[in-house]
C-alpha cells in the first residue's frame, strides 16, 4: 500500500489521533559525557543478539500521544535569552514544518507522530523506519559517536543497559522543528489551523496555536531510554539537553502500542481497533496549497486558482 499526502491532509492524519501529555524535570541541566565504544562482544554485535534481545522488532510500534507538549504547566524554566525570545514570540496556527516541499520535522518529532514505526536490526546497527516521515533513523549500537556534519536525525548511537535500550544523539541540524514549551494559545474562534483539521474551536488547534517554536543551541543533544514494559507496550523517554533554552533538561515520556496483522490494540477510551502491523510505503506528494501571511494559516486551492494566487504573488 502507497501512502499519499499532501502537506495539508497528511497533517491532519497526523494529528488525528493525538492526545496532549508529558512529564519534565531534573535538577541539572548538564548532558552526559558522550557515548564510548562498549566492551568487544556487548548485546547488539553479532546476529546471535537478535534472539537476546528485548523484542522491538516485531510489528510497529504507535502512540496516541501528541507530539505537541500541549500542557503549560509542565514548562522547563528558560534561560535568560530564551524568555526573551518567548516573550517577544506570536502564536502561530500551523506546524511549523507543515509547507510544501515535504521538510521533515527532524528529532525529536519524528518519532513522536502516529504513524508508527518499525525497528530492525544488523549485527551493530539498529534501524528505525519512521513511517510519517517516510524516512528511516540509524543507531549505532556499540560504537563511539565520533562528531558529523549536522543533520535532521543527528547522529545516534546506543547500548543496552539491562533491558532498556539508551539511545545518544546530537550533530543536529539548525533547521529541525524545535519547541521550546507551552505559551498563550489564540481564542478559538481565530485557531483556523492547517486546513483539513476541521472547524475550530479543537484541542488539536489550540495546543498548535500555544507551542512555542524556535533556534536550538549548536551543543543540543538527546538521550532516549527505550524499554518494552510489557508484551504490547513500548515506553520512551526522551531528555533533551540545551543551556541556551532552559536551566533544565527538559524531559518527555511516550508509550506506544505494538500493532501485528490480524490482531486489534487499545485505542484510547477502551476502543480496539486494528492496524496493518506492517511498514508501508509512504510517499510525500506536494499539494495544491499556499500559506497565506493575512490568517497565518495553509489554504487549499483549486489549480487555477493558485495559478492566480502565485501570479498576484509575482512568483
Amino acid at each position: 500500500m502507497i501512502n499519499r499526502c499532501g502537506k495539508a491532509v497528511s497533517i491532519a492524519a497526523l494529528l488525528a489521533a493525538s492526545l496532549f501529555s508529558s512529564a519534565h524535570g531534573q535538577a541539572v541541566n548538564s548532558a552526559p559525557e558522550p557515548a564510548q565504544a562498549s566492551a568487544p562482544g556487548a548485546l547488539g554485535s553479532t546476529w546471535a543478539d537478535a534472539a537476546k534481545m528485548p523484542d522491538l522488532f516485531t510489528g510497529m510500534w504507535i502512540t496516541f500521544e501528541g507530539f505537541v507538549e500541549g500542557d503549560a504547566k509542565l514548562n522547563v524554566p528558560y534561560t535568560e535569552k530564551a524568555q526573551k525570545y518567548v516573550d517577544a514570540y506570536k502564536a502561530k496556527r500551523d506546524v511549523p514544518y507543515a509547507q510544501d516541499g515535504c521538510k521533515s520535522p527532524g528529532l525529536p518529532l519524528a518519532m513522536r507522530l502516529g504513524g508508527g514505526l518499525k525497528f530492525t536490526y544488523a549485527p551493530g546497527l539498529i534501524s528505525i523506519y519512521m513511517q510519517s516521515v517516510g524516512a528511516p533513523r540509524f543507531i549505532k549500537m556499540n560504537q563511539p559517536e565520533g562528531k558529523t556534519s549536522p543533520k535532521y536525525y543527528g547522529t545516534s548511537v546506543g547500548h543496552w543497559e539491562g533491558d532498556t535500550l539508551v539511545v545518544e544523539t546530537d550533530d543536529f541540524s539548525s533547521d529541525i522543528t524545535f519547541q521550546y514549551g507551552v505559551g498563550k494559545p489564540l481564542p478559538p474562534e481565530n485557531s483556523v489551523g492547517t486546513a483539513g483539521l476541521g472547524p475550530p474551536p479543537t484541542k488539536l488547534l489550540e495546543a498548535l496555536s500555544a507551542a512555542i517554536w524556535g533556534p536550538h543551541g549548536d551543543g543540543m543533544r538527546m538521550v532516549e531510554r527505550m524499554r518494552v514494559t510489557d508484551p504490547v507496550t513500548l515506553e520512551i523517554k526522551t531528555t533533551i539537553y540545551d543551556d541556551t533554552v532552559w536551566t533544565k533538561p527538559y524531559v518527555t515520556t511516550r508509550q506506544y502500542k505494538r500493532t501485528q496483522p490480524g490482531k486489534k490494540i487499545e485505542a484510547p477510551g477502551g476502543v480496539e481497533i486494528e492496524v496493518s502491523g506492517e511498514p508501508e510505503e509512504w510517499v510525500c506528494g506536494l499539494s495544491i496549497t499556499s500559506f497565506d501571511p493575512a490568517t497565518n494559516t495553509y489554504n487549499d486551492k483549486d489549480p487555477e486558482e493558485m495559478v492566480k494566487y502565485l501570479d498576484k504573488q509575482g512568483q
